[in-house]
């Protein structure tokens, strides 16, 4: 063997004791942080037996942002996905778990409840499917969503369709708790437009 590889192979073996050497903390993957929609507003007053039960179907939403990982928008064609910031559970389940929460709070005398909490139960009076067409989340801007949405009643009622356009600032310092936050609340809005029409469509029939 020659000088030159010998003195390779020294530096090779020298190496990979350093790497070996390195403490676990170097070698530590990168934390994962996980997110949950959080409904809006804080809790109303002490409640009446329900008059009538609603359920919110898991939402369908755009396959870009279909994913655990959160998928922040960087520019007007740039999407950044974001492996170490996730969500907790899938998002067309935690869009119809927050929606429902704020259905509860908005509509006195309603059960609301999500497919997961409805199963094995007797079929709602009041079906809610939401079509989430558009969803945009920024660390800076702050959310904005699209949604196509329909209330269908079981007693024969006029099926009541809509869309909702609506969107949140971010905080400043563009966190990524403030940018979900801003998600939720463009959502409560959205859960707001659908209040409305349930709530006419039960009053118009009581």
């Amino acid at each position: 063997m020659t000088a030159a590889r010998k003195r390779a192979r020294l530096v090779a073996v020298a190496a990979a004791a350093g790497w070996l050497a390195m403490p676990s903390a170097c070698l530590r993957s990168p934390e994962v942080r996980y997110y949950t929609l959080a409904s809006q507003g804080p809790a109303g007053p002490p409640r009446a037996a329900p008059r009538y039960t609603v359920h919110v179907a898991p939402a369908s939403v755009p396959e870009a942002v279909d994913r655990p990982e959160l998928v922040l928008r960087v520019s007007a064609t740039e999407l950044a996905i974001d492996d170490r910031h996730r969500w907790v559970e899938p998002l067309r389940t935690g869009i119809a778990r927050a929606l429902a929460d704020d259905l509860g709070r908005r509509l006195d005398g309603a059960l609301v409840s999500t497919s997961q909490e409805g199963q094995g139960q007797a079929p709602s009076d009041v079906e809610i499917a939401v079509d989430v067409q558009h969803l945009d989340v920024g660390l800076t801007e702050g959310a904005s969503i699209e949604a196509a949405w329909t209330a269908r009643w079981a007693d024969g009622r006029p099926t009541r369709t809509g869309r909702s356009l609506a969107r949140a600032r971010g905080a400043p310092g563009g966190t990524h708790d403030a940018a979900v936050a801003a998600c939720a609340a463009a959502l409560a809005s959205v859960s707001d437009d659908i209040a409305r029409s349930v709530r006419a469509e039960y009053l118009s029939r009581r």
